[in-house]
């Protein structure tokens, strides 16, 4: 992060240009990783695509936003007029996102999902990794799988964000295990209690086996050939089990708090300021996150229904190590500073490795 001895230094808000609340607070919380940060303002001229494109445009933008953001000391508030153009202009042609460019209230989750996705984008590149492991070792599938899906589209996004999932299938006719593994750049956790429940709830929840029916095994009930007088065998049932392999440095947890039925889920959450995640993690992973402590470092919340509602983001300084609370163009200190609000508006939770 940039250097200061003010504690005001940074502590600017973003003002609201119409609907914009759920951009501003993942703005809000993105800039404060601080990784992310210094690479914009040190490294970010080399990386960043030098031929233009919506992507290239994009990190400039969000370069210069993050910069002029570091560069005052509050109370104050900017006009992200630039940054939200171009976000905008981005959004064109994604018809994932593309209901993002009208000025309506949106997803801040999206919004996170697509700027993270857009910045990487526009600054990847190919990486040559050479898998040094035996075939039979444990280690070489999950090395193999960020070798082919990760290293030809690498950017500094993956060093700060991406993590790997292990996901195993077990045959229930042949007791066969076949594992593939996942990169991943956000933590997506569910509700099981609809009242109450801890990260930890939370996570059990979403890690837990899941039941598969009519489950195709390679080795027990192959396809067979289309005129083969060989029946084809009965599909037996099986399981699937997915756990982490590897962490990244900045852990991104989005609650699902918003269903597919266009309802909203109230129910209350509680976390504490450090987690580890070994629970959660593959047997053999031999990664050091595994062991880790993550120190919770800001959080979106969002306050309302599932039709509307106001985003905000509460980030822990750090210059000073207090809370405080980013309201579009206000910024206010949490009470005494000391902790965060933790609650039914929790939303999106920034974890860092300690």
């Amino acid at each position: 992060m940039l250097a200061s001895d003010n504690p005001k230094k940074g502590q600017l808000g973003l003002v609201n240009l119409g609907n914009t609340c759920y951009l501003n607070a993942a703005i809000q919380c993105l800039r404060h990783v601080p990784d992310l940060t210094v690479f914009f303002h040190k490294h970010s001229d080399s990386w960043i695509h030098e031929i233009s494109s919506k992507e290239s445009t994009l990190c400039k933008a969000y370069k210069e936003l993050v910069t002029g953001l570091w560069s005052q000391v509050g109370p104050a508030a900017m006009k992200p007029a630039g940054f939200v153009h171009y976000f905008r202009d981005s959004l064109k042609d994604c018809p994932t996102y593309e209901h993002m460019i009208a000025p309506l209230p949106h997803d801040s989750g999206e919004a996170l999902t697509f700027l993270l996705d857009q910045l990487h984008e526009g600054m990847k590149k190919s990486l040559n990794i050479n898998v040094v492991a035996e075939k039979t070792a444990p280690t070489y599938g999950a090395l193999m799988a960020w070798k082919e899906q990760v290293a030809p589209n690498y950017s500094p996004i993956v060093d700060y964000f991406f993590g790997l999932m292990e996901v195993s299938v077990t045959c229930k006719g042949c007791s066969r295990v076949s594992c593939r593994y996942e990169p991943f750049n956000m933590l997506k956790i569910g509700f099981e209690d609809q009242k109450k429940s801890t990260l930890e709830q939370c996570m059990d929840y979403e890690f837990k086996v899941e039941e598969l029916e009519d489950y195709q095994c390679d080795h027990c009930s192959p396809d067979v050939p289309k005129d083969s007088p060989v029946p084809k065998a009965k599909r037996p049932d099986g399981s699937v089990q997915r756990r982490i392999w590897r962490l990244p440095q900045n852990l991104i947890v989005i609650l699902k708090r918003f269903n597919p039925n266009g309802t909203k889920c109230h129910s209350d959450f509680e976390a504490g300021p450090i987690q580890k995640f070994s629970k959660w993690f593959a047997e053999k992973s031999p990664e050091s996150s595994k062991m880790a402590d993550y120190s919770l470092q800001s959080v979106v919340d969002h306050h309302g229904s599932a039709n509307g509602g106001h985003y905000v983001a509460q980030v822990k300084s750090p210059i000073t190590g207090k809370w405080n609370v980013y309201d579009d163009e206000n910024v206010t200190t949490m009470k005494d500073g000391s902790q965060v609000y933790l609650g039914r508006p929790s939303y999106i939770l920034f974890y860092r490795k300690v």
